[in-house]
């Protein structure tokens, strides 16, 4: 797996594609941001920006646009989707909120909190971090018949760029619409 990968972010369009080129990517600081604040950009995948542009943008009656560059995840990147010991690291906090009472189980926390804690806590040192969610069009294939252990494919994978000096490769250029 190449560690540089391309990205997409997308934009609401406002008629300002000389701006979004020169000054973009745009950082994302909404509260419900869901790995934190960052600059969010779908791995690989344009359909996922494509998507995310028609249901967060055309459904409200506004235009969109989406930027590519580059993304180099070999920095410091909390990859939730491909390093086992990171979602070890991530669940040994789990684990630290469900024994000190805080919790009761996983389920009552979301991951946005799990990665404030780890960074209030100066035990979140990366510069990105790397997940996916299983959104409607996953697919789950069983690995055999009659079994309940599954692989979960078509998983949306979204890169949040915390530090982007290192992470980011320009250019940063508006792709859609051509």
């Amino acid at each position: 797996m190449s560690s540089i990968v391309t990205a997409y972010q997308t934009l609401e369009d406002r008629d300002n594609i000389d701006e979004i080129e020169f000054e973009g990517p745009f950082k994302c600081t909404r509260n419900n941001a869901w790995l934190g604040h960052g600059y969010y950009f779908w791995d690989t995948n344009i359909d996922w920006a494509m998507a995310w542009g028609k249901s967060c943008y055309l459904n409200k009656g506004k235009k969109f646009v989406i930027g590519r560059c580059q993304v180099n995840l070999s920095k410091d990147c909390f990859d939730l989707l491909g390093c086992v010991a990171h979602w070890q690291e991530f669940l040994e906090v789990i684990n630290v909120f469900i024994t000190s009472g805080k919790i009761k189980d996983s389920s009552q926390q979301t991951v946005p909190n799990i990665i404030m804690f780890m960074k209030r806590k100066g035990i979140f040192p990366y510069k990105s971090i790397r997940a996916a969610d299983f959104h409607k069009n996953s697919i789950q294939l069983y690995f055999k018949e009659d079994q309940k252990e599954y692989m979960v494919v078509n998983q949306r994978v979204q890169i949040c760029v915390i530090d982007i000096k290192e992470v980011l490769l320009h250019p940063f250029s508006v792709i859609y619409p051509d």
